[in-house]
C-alpha cells in the first residue's frame, strides 16, 4: 500500500520515553503540515437494511442438486463493502474506522488497532492494512477528541482510560459482527497498539487474555508488564507478544518486560529496527511486517 507522503513523512517524537510510558505521546509519528483527508473511508451505512448488501447467505442456482448436503447447498456471499475503509457506527461511542477484506466468502478474523495520542483512527487502518493485508477486517476504536486539534477540520483523538477503551473495543466489536454477521470471525482477536494504544492495550490484555492472547506493541507498553500482569496473562491464556522498537530507550525497556513475560511462560520477541523516532509508519511499518509471521504462527484462521 502506498501512503500519503504527508503520512509517511510525519516522525515526531515524545519529549521522551518516560512521558510516552506516562501519557502517551502528544504527536503521532508523522509530519509537520496541514493533516491529509482521511483516505478513502465510506461513511456508515444508513440504518435502512445497507448492512444487507455486505453479507449473507447467497440462494442456490436453480437447478442445484437436491441431494447435496446443507452444507454445500449455503454459500456465504462475498464481501461487499464501498470502500477498503470504511466507517462504523459504534453504539455508545464515536464511530470506528474499519479496513474490510473485500470478497471474503469465509468468516475471517479482528485485528484491533489502537493508535497513540494525538492520533486517529484512519491512519492506524492505512497503515496495518499496509502490514496485514487486505484478508482480515481491521478495526480501529476512536476515542474521543482532543480539545487542543490543530482545527475543526483536523480533530485528532485519544483515549480517556484503558477501561474506557476496552468498553469501546467490545462495542466496536460488537458493532462489526451486526454489520458483517456471516464474514466475522468469532474468536479471539489480535490486538495491536502504538503508544498510548500499547499502554492501555497492555493493561487490557492482562484482564482479556483469552480474547487477546496475542499483541503487536509498538513504542509502547512495557511498564505495566509487572510479574503479576504477566502472571495474569499467561494464566489466561496469553500466547505471544511482540514488541516493535524504533528507539534505543523503548528497546531496553521492552527486552527488560519481555524477560518478565518469558518467565511467565508466554512467547515474546522484541524487534529492534534502526533508530526512526516514535513513529508507527515508514520503516517501523516494514518492521513490524516482517515479523508478523511470527505472532500468527499456528493460527490458522490467518
Amino acid at each position: 500500500m502506498t501512503l500519503p507522503a504527508a503520512i509517511l513523512s510525519r516522525s515526531i517524537a515524545c519529549i521522551s520515553l518516560l512521558a510516552a510510558a506516562a501519557l502517551g505521546c502528544d504527536r503521532p509519528g508523522r509530519a509537520a503540515g496541514a493533516a491529509p483527508a482521511p483516505a478513502g473511508v465510506a461513511p456508515a451505512p444508513a440504518a435502512s437494511g445497507a448492512e444487507q448488501a455486505d453479507g449473507g447467505g447467497a440462494t442456490p442456482a436453480a437447478g442445484a442438486d437436491a441431494a447435496a448436503p446443507a452444507a454445500h447447498a449455503a454459500q456465504i456471499a462475498p464481501l461487499h463493502a464501498e470502500a477498503p475503509l470504511v466507517e462504523l457506527a459504534v453504539a455508545g461511542f464515536p464511530s470506528a474506522v474499519v479496513s474490510v477484506p473485500i470478497g471474503a466468502t469465509a468468516r475471517r478474523p479482528v485485528l484491533i488497532a489502537s493508535h497513540g495520542n494525538y492520533d486517529r483512527p484512519e491512519w492506524q487502518c492505512e497503515v496495518w492494512r499496509g502490514i496485514a493485508g487486505g484478508d482480515a477486517f481491521i478495526l480501529c476504536p476512536r476515542g474521543v477528541a482532543r480539545s487542543d486539534s490543530p482545527s475543526t477540520s483536523d480533530v485528532r483523538f485519544t483515549y480517556e482510560s484503558n477501561a474506557r477503551l476496552e468498553q469501546e473495543i467490545d462495542a466496536g466489536l460488537a458493532a462489526l459482527r451486526a454489520r458483517f454477521p456471516e464474514h466475522v470471525d468469532p474468536g479471539p482477536a489480535l490486538y495491536t497498539g502504538f503508544s498510548l494504544g500499547a499502554i492501555m492495550g497492555s493493561a487490557i490484555a492482562a484482564r482479556r487474555a483469552s480474547l487477546f492472547p496475542r499483541l503487536v506493541l509498538v513504542e509502547g507498553g512495557h511498564d505495566k508488564w509487572t510479574p503479576a500482569a504477566a502472571k495474569a496473562f499467561a494464566d489466561g491464556g496469553g500466547q505471544r507478544v511482540l514488541f516493535v522498537c524504533a528507539q534505543a530507550g523503548c528497546g531496553a525497556a521492552a527486552a527488560a518486560a519481555a524477560a518478565r513475560l518469558e518467565k511467565a511462560g508466554v512467547l515474546t520477541r522484541v524487534v529492534r529496527g534502526k533508530e526512526a523516532g516514535h513513529r508507527y509508519d515508514g520503516p517501523v511499518a516494514e518492521e513490524t511486517r516482517r515479523a508478523l509471521g511470527w505472532v500468527l504462527d499456528a493460527d490458522a484462521r490467518w
